[in-house]
């Protein structure tokens, strides 16, 4: 049996469960919820690794001249709070402080997985047109996998002399959100994964 003759039987089958659809959307950013979500909490997880593999001590300036990208401030809130948790003392003058913590950010993002047994979702080019029509994906099962993930590493060191005091990370952070379909229609399985227990303080 050709495939189109199985994607017509497919969508035959299908069209008594799709005879009607409604999409309601109010605004389009450049990331939804989920992704935001998956990078925030990833941020907290590295950000809380990062605090405890620091020492506790008084009168610390973060240098962020190196601390960029997408999602960075988010990403220095919780690091802030990770640190004051950690009992350091934040000043936002570094001739103030007598610790100077400078920070990077190696990775800040979504790693995607998608397994589809049947037929992806696609577009359709219109002949003498720039448009496509988009086509559904029609499939039996599939399953997408998104993972937040971050990454952060520091250096202490006298903020005076220069002298160096602690070196931290890279630390990582992971959220994962799974998402299985059956007969394209039938979700189930969505969740996203608690973390994992966390990380100790050192001594």
């Amino acid at each position: 049996m050709s495939r189109r003759l199985v994607a017509a039987a497919i969508c035959g089958a299908l069209v008594p469960l799709m005879s009607a659809c409604t999409t309601f959307r109010e605004t389009q950013p450049a990331h939804t919820a989920t992704e935001q979500l998956l990078t925030s909490h990833a941020a907290e997880i590295a950000a809380q690794k990062l605090a405890a593999a620091l020492p506790p001590t008084a009168a610390v300036y973060l240098d962020l001249s190196h601390f960029k990208g997408d999602g960075s401030d988010y990403a220095i809130s919780a690091i802030d709070a990770a640190f004051l948790k950690r009992g350091l003392i934040l000043v936002a003058d570094r001739k103030a402080s007598k610790v100077t913590v400078e920070l990077r950010m190696g990775a800040l993002s979504i790693d995607q997985q998608d397994t589809v047994f049947g037929l992806p979702a696609t577009t359709l080019p219109i002949p003498g047109t720039i448009t496509a029509f988009p086509i559904p994906e029609i499939s039996f099962y599939s399953a997408a996998r998104r993972t937040g993930v971050a990454e952060f590493s520091a250096f202490a060191y006298d903020s005076a002399s220069g002298a160096p005091i602690a070196f931290a990370g890279p630390v990582g952070g992971e959220r994962k959100l799974v998402q299985r379909h059956f007969l394209t229609v039938f979700g189930f399985g969505q969740r996203i994964e608690p973390p994992g227990p966390p990380p100790q303080s050192a001594p």
